[in-house]
């Protein structure tokens, strides 16, 4: 090949770089979504208990957070809201995974993850990734797939 002509092609690379790199998606929380919206409180109250005031969002680097406090002091629930390409990343750093079906296009289930006592639901729709997480007792699987499955809906 013609040094002339490589050279060309280095100068187009190059120039192209700025405009690959302004392209390229940064890994953001989903603009417009809101991880509050997801469940209603009166969902939230019907499935685990009565609530102690009003979710609280959170924004935090590329994710979105809602979290719940109930009235007894002990129940738990937060969702989280993230780009969908972290789905594989949370899987791999998961304590136990355990698929389950009938929550956007794939979705697992880890129980104890960092020794906290709680279960999380990880499921992932289209180009959004979103966790449930409840504190572990009586009946949290059930909950925990009640609530997914509003969540996944509003997705």
């Amino acid at each position: 090949m013609d040094f002339v002509v490589f050279r060309w092609i280095g100068r187009v690379v190059l120039c192209m770089i700025p405009v690959i790199a302004v392209s390229l998606p940064v890994g953001a929380a989903p603009p417009g979504l809101n991880p509050c919206a997801l469940v209603t409180t009166a969902e939230v109250e019907q499935v685990i208990g009565k609530l102690r005031g009003t979710s609280k969002g959170e924004t935090l680097a590329d994710a979105k957070s809602c979290t719940y406090e109930f009235a007894n002091g002990q129940d738990e629930f937060e969702i989280w809201i993230s780009p969908g390409d972290a789905f594989a990343r949370m899987r791999k750093d998961a304590k136990n995974p355990v698929t389950v079906g009938g929550f956007g296009e794939e979705a697992f289930m880890d129980r104890g993850r960092l020794e906290l006592g709680s279960l999380e639901l990880t499921m992932r729709k289209g180009a959004v990734l979103a966790q449930l997480s409840i504190r572990e007792g009586a009946g949290d699987e059930a909950k925990l797939k009640a609530l997914a499955q509003k969540a996944v809906g509003r997705m």
